[in-house]
């Protein structure tokens, strides 16, 4: 039984994020937001893929997987940091190569 409730929940996640890419400002089809984005000082580096899958880079220390749901000008990034759920909420903006989430600037990095 609890097997069958995880799948249905992995499931209605799995339809949330792709049905996200059809109503967002921050275009899945474009590649806008796919890329890897660095803060300024080098402490945060997000790295979002097009399947709605996303890495967390922090302090160049570790990585921590993760999902990404874009709603109109809200973004949500959900991952796990050892045994605790992290689920965070933004507003989201992208200017070029300037990324904002909520006030906080990030600028993507360009791949060799």
């Amino acid at each position: 039984m609890k097997k069958a409730i995880f799948v249905i929940l992995l499931l209605l996640l799995l339809l949330m994020v792709l049905s996200s890419c059809g109503v967002q400002n921050v275009s899945c089809a474009s590649g806008s937001l796919v890329g890897t984005w660095a803060d300024s000082y080098g402490l945060v580096e997000y790295q979002f893929m097009g399947d709605g899958k996303m890495k967390i880079g922090a302090l160049k220390l570790g990585a921590f997987n993760g999902t990404y749901a874009v709603s109109g000008s809200r973004i949500t990034i959900r991952y796990r940091v050892f045994t605790q759920d992290v689920k965070d909420i933004y507003t989201i903006k992208i200017n070029g190569n300037t990324m904002y989430l909520d006030q906080n600037r990030y600028t993507r990095r360009m791949e060799a």
